[in-house]
Protein backbone atom coordinates (compact mmCIF):
# COMPACT_ATOMS: atom_id res chain seq x y z
CA UNK A 1 0.00 0.00 0.00
CA UNK A 2 2.72 2.50 1.02
CA UNK A 3 4.87 1.47 -1.95
CA UNK A 4 2.01 2.03 -4.43
CA UNK A 5 1.00 5.34 -2.83
CA UNK A 6 4.57 6.70 -3.01
CA UNK A 7 4.92 5.40 -6.55
CA UNK A 8 1.85 7.41 -7.60
CA UNK A 9 3.09 10.56 -5.83
CA UNK A 10 6.54 10.29 -7.40
CA UNK A 11 5.01 9.76 -10.83
CA UNK A 12 3.19 13.10 -10.56
CA UNK A 13 6.33 14.74 -9.17
CA UNK A 14 8.63 13.43 -11.91
CA UNK A 15 6.25 14.61 -14.63
CA UNK A 16 6.56 18.10 -13.16
CA UNK A 17 10.28 17.99 -12.29
CA UNK A 18 11.26 17.02 -15.84
CA UNK A 19 10.26 19.14 -18.80
CA UNK A 20 10.47 15.98 -20.92
CA UNK A 21 10.03 12.51 -19.39
CA UNK A 22 9.85 9.67 -21.93
CA UNK A 23 10.29 5.90 -21.80
CA UNK A 24 10.79 3.37 -24.61
CA UNK A 25 11.06 -0.41 -24.53
CA UNK A 26 8.19 -1.43 -22.22
CA UNK A 27 7.56 -4.36 -24.56
CA UNK A 28 11.01 -5.72 -23.72
CA UNK A 29 10.02 -6.56 -20.13
CA UNK A 30 9.29 -10.31 -19.82
CA UNK A 31 7.13 -12.14 -17.31
CA UNK A 32 8.67 -14.23 -14.55
CA UNK A 33 11.80 -13.48 -12.49
CA UNK A 34 13.71 -10.41 -13.72
CA UNK A 35 16.84 -8.55 -12.67
CA UNK A 36 16.82 -4.99 -13.98
CA UNK A 37 20.33 -3.50 -14.29
CA UNK A 38 20.80 0.24 -14.78
CA UNK A 39 23.45 2.94 -14.85
CA UNK A 40 23.62 5.15 -11.76
CA UNK A 41 24.17 8.90 -12.42
CA UNK A 42 21.94 10.21 -9.60
CA UNK A 43 21.90 8.44 -6.23
CA UNK A 44 18.23 8.55 -5.14
CA UNK A 45 16.68 9.80 -8.38
CA UNK A 46 17.51 6.65 -10.35
CA UNK A 47 15.55 4.08 -8.29
CA UNK A 48 12.59 6.47 -8.09
CA UNK A 49 12.51 6.91 -11.88
CA UNK A 50 12.74 3.17 -12.54
CA UNK A 51 10.18 2.16 -9.90
CA UNK A 52 7.78 4.74 -11.36
CA UNK A 53 8.00 3.50 -14.96
CA UNK A 54 7.67 -0.23 -14.12
CA UNK A 55 4.17 -1.65 -13.74
CA UNK A 56 5.26 -4.49 -11.46
CA UNK A 57 6.67 -3.93 -7.94
CA UNK A 58 10.46 -4.05 -7.81
CA UNK A 59 12.89 -4.74 -4.96
CA UNK A 60 15.98 -2.56 -4.70
CA UNK A 61 19.51 -3.52 -3.71
CA UNK A 62 20.64 -0.43 -1.79
CA UNK A 63 23.82 0.47 0.11
CA UNK A 64 23.20 -0.29 3.80
CA UNK A 65 24.78 2.97 4.96
CA UNK A 66 21.95 4.90 3.26
CA UNK A 67 19.19 2.89 4.97
CA UNK A 68 19.68 4.05 8.53
CA UNK A 69 19.50 1.68 11.47
CA UNK A 70 16.96 -0.18 13.59
CA UNK A 71 13.33 0.64 12.84
CA UNK A 72 14.24 2.80 9.85
CA UNK A 73 15.98 -0.12 8.16
CA UNK A 74 13.09 -2.46 8.96
CA UNK A 75 10.58 0.06 7.58
CA UNK A 76 12.52 0.40 4.32
CA UNK A 77 12.77 -3.35 3.95
CA UNK A 78 9.12 -4.05 4.79
CA UNK A 79 7.38 -1.17 2.99
CA UNK A 80 9.82 0.23 0.41
CA UNK A 81 11.11 -3.12 -0.90
CA UNK A 82 14.76 -2.38 -0.10
CA UNK A 83 17.43 -5.03 0.43
CA UNK A 84 20.56 -3.67 2.18
CA UNK A 85 23.97 -4.40 0.66
CA UNK A 86 27.04 -4.10 2.87
CA UNK A 87 29.84 -2.69 0.75
CA UNK A 88 33.33 -3.75 1.89
CA UNK A 89 34.81 -0.30 1.25
CA UNK A 90 32.25 1.50 3.46
CA UNK A 91 31.17 -1.18 5.96
CA UNK A 92 34.05 -3.67 6.02
CA UNK A 93 33.02 -5.20 9.34
CA UNK A 94 29.55 -6.15 8.07
CA UNK A 95 30.37 -7.47 4.60
CA UNK A 96 29.75 -11.04 5.81
CA UNK A 97 26.02 -10.20 5.95
CA UNK A 98 25.93 -10.16 2.14
CA UNK A 99 25.40 -13.94 2.17
CA UNK A 100 21.88 -13.15 3.47
CA UNK A 101 21.45 -10.61 0.67
CA UNK A 102 22.01 -13.31 -1.94
CA UNK A 103 19.59 -15.63 -0.17
CA UNK A 104 16.84 -12.96 -0.08
CA UNK A 105 17.37 -12.29 -3.78
CA UNK A 106 17.19 -16.00 -4.63
CA UNK A 107 13.99 -16.29 -2.61
CA UNK A 108 12.35 -13.29 -4.24
CA UNK A 109 13.33 -14.31 -7.79
CA UNK A 110 12.11 -17.83 -7.07
CA UNK A 111 8.65 -16.28 -6.58
CA UNK A 112 8.83 -14.61 -10.03
CA UNK A 113 9.78 -11.28 -8.47
CA UNK A 114 11.76 -8.37 -9.90
CA UNK A 115 14.98 -6.86 -8.52
CA UNK A 116 16.75 -3.65 -9.47
CA UNK A 117 20.55 -3.53 -9.27
CA UNK A 118 22.99 -0.75 -10.12
CA UNK A 119 26.04 -2.84 -11.06
CA UNK A 120 28.42 0.13 -11.21
CA UNK A 121 28.33 -0.13 -7.42
CA UNK A 122 28.17 3.61 -6.68
CA UNK A 123 26.60 6.77 -8.07
CA UNK A 124 28.61 9.27 -10.13
CA UNK A 125 27.06 11.88 -12.42
CA UNK A 126 28.77 11.01 -15.69
CA UNK A 127 27.70 10.34 -19.27
CA UNK A 128 29.41 6.96 -19.35
CA UNK A 129 29.12 3.40 -18.10
CA UNK A 130 31.76 2.63 -15.48
CA UNK A 131 33.19 -0.90 -15.00
CA UNK A 132 30.50 -3.18 -13.56
CA UNK A 133 30.59 -5.42 -10.51
CA UNK A 134 29.71 -9.08 -11.07
CA UNK A 135 27.03 -9.21 -8.33
CA UNK A 136 23.98 -8.97 -10.61
CA UNK A 137 25.16 -11.85 -12.78
CA UNK A 138 26.12 -14.02 -9.79
CA UNK A 139 22.66 -13.45 -8.30
CA UNK A 140 21.02 -14.44 -11.60
CA UNK A 141 23.09 -17.63 -11.89
CA UNK A 142 22.54 -18.50 -8.23
CA UNK A 143 18.78 -17.94 -8.45
CA UNK A 144 18.55 -20.13 -11.53
CA UNK A 145 20.44 -22.90 -9.73
CA UNK A 146 18.19 -22.56 -6.67
CA UNK A 147 14.80 -22.38 -8.38
CA UNK A 148 15.39 -23.99 -11.75
CA UNK A 149 13.72 -20.98 -13.38
CA UNK A 150 15.26 -18.77 -16.06
CA UNK A 151 16.11 -15.37 -14.59
CA UNK A 152 15.97 -12.63 -17.22
CA UNK A 153 18.43 -9.75 -17.06
CA UNK A 154 17.03 -6.54 -18.60
CA UNK A 155 19.21 -3.41 -19.09
CA UNK A 156 17.75 0.04 -18.41
CA UNK A 157 19.56 3.14 -19.65
CA UNK A 158 18.94 6.40 -17.77
CA UNK A 159 19.68 9.42 -19.96
CA UNK A 160 19.35 12.78 -18.21
CA UNK A 161 20.17 16.15 -19.72
CA UNK A 162 20.92 17.10 -16.10
CA UNK A 163 19.49 14.98 -13.24
CA UNK A 164 20.10 17.79 -10.73
CA UNK A 165 18.23 20.56 -12.54
CA UNK A 166 14.53 21.34 -12.37
CA UNK A 167 12.78 21.24 -15.79
CA UNK A 168 15.56 19.23 -17.42
CA UNK A 169 14.94 16.14 -19.59
CA UNK A 170 14.91 12.39 -18.91
CA UNK A 171 14.85 9.64 -21.52
CA UNK A 172 14.71 6.02 -20.31
CA UNK A 173 15.62 3.21 -22.70
CA UNK A 174 14.61 -0.32 -21.66
CA UNK A 175 16.72 -2.83 -23.58
CA UNK A 176 15.97 -6.38 -24.64
CA UNK A 177 16.51 -9.29 -22.21
CA UNK A 178 20.02 -10.74 -22.42
CA UNK A 179 19.17 -14.38 -21.85
CA UNK A 180 19.53 -15.56 -25.44
CA UNK A 181 23.05 -14.12 -25.55
CA UNK A 182 23.81 -15.52 -22.11
CA UNK A 183 22.60 -18.98 -23.12
CA UNK A 184 25.17 -18.98 -25.92
CA UNK A 185 27.91 -18.19 -23.40
CA UNK A 186 26.73 -20.94 -21.04
CA UNK A 187 27.47 -23.49 -23.74
CA UNK A 188 31.00 -22.17 -24.16
CA UNK A 189 34.07 -23.53 -22.40
CA UNK A 190 34.71 -20.30 -20.49
CA UNK A 191 36.30 -20.67 -17.06
CA UNK A 192 34.77 -17.42 -15.79
CA UNK A 193 31.11 -17.18 -16.78
CA UNK A 194 30.35 -14.40 -14.26
CA UNK A 195 33.01 -12.16 -15.80
CA UNK A 196 31.90 -12.96 -19.37
CA UNK A 197 28.23 -12.33 -18.50
CA UNK A 198 29.11 -9.05 -16.80
CA UNK A 199 30.92 -7.86 -19.92
CA UNK A 200 27.76 -8.70 -21.86
CA UNK A 201 25.66 -6.68 -19.39
CA UNK A 202 28.07 -3.72 -19.70
CA UNK A 203 27.87 -3.85 -23.49
CA UNK A 204 24.06 -3.90 -23.38
CA UNK A 205 23.94 -0.94 -20.99
CA UNK A 206 26.16 1.07 -23.32
CA UNK A 207 23.67 0.41 -26.10
CA UNK A 208 20.96 2.13 -24.04
CA UNK A 209 22.82 5.26 -22.87
CA UNK A 210 24.85 8.08 -24.31
CA UNK A 211 28.34 6.85 -23.42
CA UNK A 212 31.20 9.38 -23.60
CA UNK A 213 34.41 7.66 -22.57
CA UNK A 214 36.29 10.98 -22.57
CA UNK A 215 34.44 13.48 -20.39
CA UNK A 216 36.40 16.38 -21.88
CA UNK A 217 34.30 16.11 -25.07
CA UNK A 218 30.98 16.40 -23.23
CA UNK A 219 30.42 20.07 -24.09
CA UNK A 220 31.37 19.41 -27.72
CA UNK A 221 28.88 16.55 -27.86
CA UNK A 222 26.10 18.77 -26.44
CA UNK A 223 26.74 21.51 -28.99
CA UNK A 224 26.92 19.18 -32.00
CA UNK A 225 23.86 17.26 -30.83
CA UNK A 226 21.71 20.40 -30.52
CA UNK A 227 22.73 21.74 -33.91
CA UNK A 228 22.15 18.41 -35.66
CA UNK A 229 18.72 17.99 -34.02
CA UNK A 230 17.70 21.52 -35.02
CA UNK A 231 18.87 20.85 -38.57
CA UNK A 232 16.91 17.58 -38.80
CA UNK A 233 13.79 19.28 -37.45
CA UNK A 234 14.18 22.09 -39.99
CA UNK A 235 14.68 19.62 -42.88
CA UNK A 236 11.87 17.22 -41.89
CA UNK A 237 9.42 19.89 -40.75
CA UNK A 238 8.75 18.10 -37.47
CA UNK A 239 10.52 17.39 -34.21
CA UNK A 240 12.40 14.03 -34.16
CA UNK A 241 10.91 11.45 -31.82
CA UNK A 242 12.77 10.82 -28.58
CA UNK A 243 13.99 7.48 -29.92
CA UNK A 244 15.31 9.25 -33.04
CA UNK A 245 16.99 11.88 -30.87
CA UNK A 246 18.62 9.13 -28.82
CA UNK A 247 19.81 7.28 -31.94
CA UNK A 248 21.28 10.51 -33.34
CA UNK A 249 23.06 11.12 -30.02
CA UNK A 250 24.60 7.64 -30.05
CA UNK A 251 25.81 8.14 -33.62
CA UNK A 252 27.40 11.47 -32.64
CA UNK A 253 29.05 9.91 -29.58
CA UNK A 254 30.63 7.22 -31.77
CA UNK A 255 31.76 9.80 -34.33
CA UNK A 256 33.42 11.96 -31.68
CA UNK A 257 35.16 8.93 -30.16
CA UNK A 258 36.54 7.97 -33.59
CA UNK A 259 37.78 11.46 -34.52
CA UNK A 260 39.21 12.13 -31.05
CA UNK A 261 41.39 9.07 -31.49
CA UNK A 262 42.20 9.21 -35.22
CA UNK A 263 42.01 12.93 -36.07
CA UNK A 264 42.17 15.04 -32.87
CA UNK A 265 43.15 18.15 -34.86
CA UNK A 266 39.81 18.00 -36.74
CA UNK A 267 37.93 17.79 -33.44
CA UNK A 268 39.76 20.87 -32.18
CA UNK A 269 38.95 22.83 -35.35
CA UNK A 270 35.25 22.00 -35.14
CA UNK A 271 35.19 22.75 -31.42
CA UNK A 272 36.71 26.19 -32.02
CA UNK A 273 34.19 26.97 -34.78
CA UNK A 274 31.30 25.92 -32.58
CA UNK A 275 32.50 27.99 -29.63
CA UNK A 276 32.84 31.12 -31.76
CA UNK A 277 29.43 30.60 -33.39
CA UNK A 278 27.57 29.94 -30.12
CA UNK A 279 29.27 32.90 -28.45
CA UNK A 280 27.99 35.17 -31.25
CA UNK A 281 24.50 33.63 -31.08
CA UNK A 282 24.26 34.23 -27.32
CA UNK A 283 25.69 37.76 -27.63
CA UNK A 284 22.83 38.65 -30.01
CA UNK A 285 20.18 37.13 -27.68
CA UNK A 286 19.01 34.53 -30.18
CA UNK A 287 19.27 30.74 -30.32
CA UNK A 288 20.59 28.19 -32.79
CA UNK A 289 17.03 26.89 -33.17
CA UNK A 290 15.83 30.29 -34.40
CA UNK A 291 18.79 30.64 -36.80
CA UNK A 292 18.02 27.15 -38.12
CA UNK A 293 14.30 27.79 -38.67
CA UNK A 294 14.95 31.08 -40.42
CA UNK A 295 11.35 32.36 -40.36
CA UNK A 296 9.83 32.14 -36.87
CA UNK A 297 6.52 33.89 -37.46
CA UNK A 298 4.41 34.64 -34.40
CA UNK A 299 0.97 33.18 -35.12
CA UNK A 300 -2.37 34.52 -33.96
CA UNK A 301 -2.89 31.34 -31.94
CA UNK A 302 0.25 32.17 -29.93
CA UNK A 303 -1.04 35.67 -29.21
CA UNK A 304 -4.37 34.13 -28.21
CA UNK A 305 -2.73 31.65 -25.80
CA UNK A 306 -0.53 34.36 -24.28
CA UNK A 307 -3.43 36.76 -23.65
CA UNK A 308 -6.15 34.36 -22.55
CA UNK A 309 -3.77 32.09 -20.65
CA UNK A 310 -2.55 34.96 -18.46
CA UNK A 311 -5.26 34.59 -15.73
CA UNK A 312 -4.62 30.84 -15.37
CA UNK A 313 -0.88 31.53 -15.28
CA UNK A 314 -1.42 34.05 -12.51
CA UNK A 315 -3.56 31.61 -10.52
CA UNK A 316 -1.00 28.84 -10.89
CA UNK A 317 1.84 31.16 -9.93
CA UNK A 318 0.14 32.48 -6.79
CA UNK A 319 -1.03 29.06 -5.58
CA UNK A 320 2.21 27.16 -6.29
CA UNK A 321 5.02 29.66 -5.78
CA UNK A 322 5.21 29.43 -1.93
CA UNK A 323 6.11 25.69 -1.71
CA UNK A 324 8.45 26.05 -4.69
CA UNK A 325 10.44 28.90 -3.18
CA UNK A 326 10.37 27.32 0.27
CA UNK A 327 11.88 24.13 -1.21
CA UNK A 328 14.56 26.20 -2.96
CA UNK A 329 15.32 28.11 0.25
CA UNK A 330 15.68 24.93 2.32
CA UNK A 331 17.87 23.32 -0.35
CA UNK A 332 20.23 26.30 -0.31
CA UNK A 333 20.68 25.83 3.43
CA UNK A 334 21.65 22.17 3.06
CA UNK A 335 25.12 20.78 2.39
CA UNK A 336 24.57 18.15 -0.26
CA UNK A 337 27.02 16.03 -2.27
CA UNK A 338 26.89 16.49 -6.03
CA UNK A 339 25.36 13.06 -6.67
CA UNK A 340 22.49 13.83 -4.24
CA UNK A 341 21.49 17.27 -5.54
CA UNK A 342 18.68 16.25 -7.91
CA UNK A 343 17.35 13.64 -5.48
CA UNK A 344 17.13 16.14 -2.62
CA UNK A 345 15.48 18.78 -4.82
CA UNK A 346 12.91 16.21 -5.97
CA UNK A 347 12.11 14.94 -2.49
CA UNK A 348 11.98 18.41 -0.91
CA UNK A 349 9.58 19.52 -3.61
CA UNK A 350 7.40 16.46 -3.10
CA UNK A 351 7.17 16.99 0.67
CA UNK A 352 6.58 20.76 0.50
CA UNK A 353 3.91 20.54 -2.20
CA UNK A 354 2.20 17.60 -0.50
CA UNK A 355 1.94 19.51 2.79
CA UNK A 356 0.82 22.66 0.96
CA UNK A 357 -1.92 20.85 -0.99
CA UNK A 358 -3.17 18.91 2.05
CA UNK A 359 -3.44 22.11 4.11
CA UNK A 360 -5.33 23.95 1.39
CA UNK A 361 -7.47 20.87 0.74
CA UNK A 362 -8.63 21.00 4.35
CA UNK A 363 -9.24 24.77 4.09
CA UNK A 364 -11.30 24.37 0.89
CA UNK A 365 -13.31 21.50 2.40
CA UNK A 366 -14.17 23.58 5.48
CA UNK A 367 -15.04 26.63 3.41
CA UNK A 368 -17.32 24.65 1.09
CA UNK A 369 -18.80 22.44 3.76
CA UNK A 370 -18.01 19.19 1.90
CA UNK A 371 -14.93 17.03 1.33
CA UNK A 372 -15.17 17.25 -2.45
CA UNK A 373 -14.52 21.01 -2.27
CA UNK A 374 -11.08 20.11 -0.91
CA UNK A 375 -10.43 17.68 -3.76
CA UNK A 376 -11.65 20.18 -6.36
CA UNK A 377 -9.60 23.04 -4.88
CA UNK A 378 -6.33 21.11 -4.78
CA UNK A 379 -6.96 19.75 -8.28
CA UNK A 380 -7.36 23.32 -9.59
CA UNK A 381 -4.12 24.31 -7.86
CA UNK A 382 -2.24 21.37 -9.40
CA UNK A 383 -3.62 21.83 -12.93
CA UNK A 384 -3.03 25.59 -12.92
CA UNK A 385 0.52 24.99 -11.66
CA UNK A 386 1.22 22.61 -14.56
CA UNK A 387 -0.25 25.19 -16.95
CA UNK A 388 2.05 27.86 -15.47
CA UNK A 389 5.12 25.81 -16.40
CA UNK A 390 3.85 25.39 -19.97
CA UNK A 391 2.98 29.09 -20.14
CA UNK A 392 6.54 30.02 -19.12
CA UNK A 393 7.86 27.78 -21.91
CA UNK A 394 5.49 29.47 -24.38
CA UNK A 395 6.66 32.92 -23.25
CA UNK A 396 10.29 31.88 -23.64
CA UNK A 397 9.64 30.73 -27.21
CA UNK A 398 7.77 33.97 -27.88
CA UNK A 399 10.74 35.94 -26.54
CA UNK A 400 13.19 34.01 -28.73
CA UNK A 401 11.10 34.70 -31.82
CA UNK A 402 10.91 38.39 -30.90
CA UNK A 403 14.69 38.59 -30.51
CA UNK A 404 15.17 36.86 -33.87
CA UNK A 405 12.83 39.30 -35.64
CA UNK A 406 14.62 42.29 -34.08
CA UNK A 407 17.97 40.96 -35.26
CA UNK A 408 16.65 40.36 -38.76
CA UNK A 409 15.09 43.82 -38.92
CA UNK A 410 17.86 45.93 -37.38
CA UNK A 411 21.04 43.94 -38.06
CA UNK A 412 20.36 41.82 -41.11
CA UNK A 413 24.08 41.63 -41.94
CA UNK A 414 24.76 39.97 -38.57
CA UNK A 415 21.90 37.55 -39.12
CA UNK A 416 23.23 36.59 -42.56
CA UNK A 417 26.70 36.17 -41.07
CA UNK A 418 25.37 33.82 -38.37
CA UNK A 419 23.52 31.79 -41.02
CA UNK A 420 26.74 31.49 -43.03
CA UNK A 421 28.70 30.39 -39.96
CA UNK A 422 26.06 27.80 -39.15
CA UNK A 423 26.03 26.44 -42.72
CA UNK A 424 29.82 26.06 -42.62
CA UNK A 425 29.54 24.09 -39.36
CA UNK A 426 26.79 21.86 -40.78
CA UNK A 427 28.92 21.24 -43.90
CA UNK A 428 31.85 20.23 -41.67
CA UNK A 429 29.64 17.91 -39.60
CA UNK A 430 28.27 16.26 -42.74
CA UNK A 431 31.79 15.80 -44.12
CA UNK A 432 33.02 14.26 -40.87
CA UNK A 433 29.96 12.03 -40.81
CA UNK A 434 30.75 10.69 -44.29
CA UNK A 435 34.35 10.02 -43.24
CA UNK A 436 33.18 8.20 -40.12
CA UNK A 437 30.75 6.00 -42.07
CA UNK A 438 33.48 5.19 -44.61
CA UNK A 439 35.85 4.23 -41.78
CA UNK A 440 33.34 1.63 -40.55
CA UNK A 441 33.25 0.01 -43.99
CA UNK A 442 37.00 -0.52 -44.10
Amino acid sequence: MIYQFLKYLFKLTLETFFKVFRVTGHDNIPDGPVIFVANHPSTLMDPVVIATILKRPVYFLAAAEFMGKGLVTKFMQAFLNMIPVYRPDTLPGEAKKNADVFYKCFEHLGKDGAILIFPEGSSVTQRKIRPLKTGSVRIALGAEAESGKTVNIVPIGLNYSNPHQFRSECFVSIGKPLNSKMDALKNSSSDNLAKDFTELVEESLRENVIHLEDESVFELFEKINKIVLHEKQNNDGKTPTHQQQFDIGQHIQDSIAYFSKEHPEEVQKLSTKLDQYIERVEFNNVTDASISRGNPKISWSEYFRVIFGLPIYGLGLVTNAPPYYLSSFLFQKMKVGDQFRGSIILNLGLVMFLIWYVVWGVVFANMGGAWWYGILGTLIMYVSGKFTLKYLTLMNIRKQKGNWLKLLKRKRNIFESLKADRKAIIDDIMRYDRQFKESKLV
